[in-house]
């Protein structure tokens, strides 16, 4: 099993100035990792501040030194895959080599969607998961090569150009979300990551653990299946609710241990404060990347 990686999560949900002073701060307090949303309307928090994905995560890379800079996801609903590889590319080298690049079809959530909002038409899921088994299949094939061509039912590009080519050889990571059977073999053809976020129908702490080790083992077999080493594809966890990661430093710990008995090596967390407004979130967080992060390094 790999070393744990930590993953800070902030939505573009503030002033410009307070994302900077977070991310700096992300950086400071030791994350591997600085992950950006992308999405047009935020059905969790509607009315929000929400500045766009890309953009957001060109600043990331421009204010930030040493910690790694993605997009947990980039989503093919109004982003063409072409578009996508060229932009990875840049914020590649703006960042001197530090890009995640997370890549996902995109999720369909009721009326304030993202389809809605962009105008794009609603795909069913059996379409949606066409769309994206091109799409990365474009996205992987523009990063690894100086010149690409593909041609399928839903995208096509020939003589794709990818100069400069990224920093990071052969290709910047590949993390990509995936709960549906088919998108998990996506991610374990494709994928340097594999990410689980629970669901909107998962209530309970218990439920949120069967289906993520449910989950995991399905994702290691499909792995099998198709030749790749389990352990190879990082298992990323989305500490989404009813997942409460500062409620405690006792809490943080316990959850480690639990999810890293079922595979899981790497956790996004959320901002503290950013599901309930509870002021002693602000605290553990300093004590978890004070006492309990450096001490897993250590091992």
């Amino acid at each position: 099993m790999r070393p744990f990686r930590f993953c800070l999560y902030q939505y573009p949900d503030r002033p410009m100035p307070i994302l900077v002073e977070r991310w700096r701060r992300a950086e400071a307090l030791g994350f591997d990792v600085l992950w950006n949303a992308d999405t047009l309307n935020e059905a969790d928090h509607p009315g929000m501040t929400n500045f766009e994905a890309v953009a957001t995560l060109a600043a990331m890379a421009i204010q930030t030194n040493a910690i790694r800079v993605g997009t947990l996801v980039t989503t093919l609903v109004y982003r063409n895959p072409a578009v996508v590889a060229k932009a990875a590319m840049t914020i590649d080298h703006l960042s001197e080599g530090r890009l995640e690049l997370g890549f996902g079809g995109g999720l369909q959530r009721g009326p304030g969607s993202n389809h809605a909002a962009s105008g794009v038409p609603t795909w069913g899921l059996s379409e949606r998961i066409a769309r994206f088994a091109e799409a990365v299949r474009i996205v992987d094939g523009m990063l690894r090569n100086d010149v690409f061509t593909f041609a399928g039912e839903y995208y096509s590009v020939e003589g794709a150009e990818m100069a400069p080519r990224p920093i990071q050889q052969p290709r910047p990571s590949i993390t990509i979300p995936a709960h549906d059977r088919r998108m998990m073999r996506i991610a374990a053809e494709f994928g340097d990551g594999w990410s689980s976020w629970g669901g909107y129908g998962v209530e309970s702490e218990q439920q949120m653990y069967s289906v993520t080790r449910e989950r995991s083992i399905q994702f290691d077999e499909i792995c099998v299946e198709v030749g790749r080493n389990p352990s190879s594809v990082r298992h990323s966890l989305v500490v989404f609710p009813p997942l409460t990661p500062w409620e405690s430093v006792a809490y943080f710990e316990d959850m480690l241990g639990r999810y890293g008995e079922i595979g899981i090596d790497e956790f996004v967390l959320y901002w503290p404060r950013h599901w309930r407004d509870a002021p002693h979130e602000d605290e553990v967080l300093e004590r978890v990347c004070a006492e309990t992060i450096p001490t897993l390094r250590e091992v």
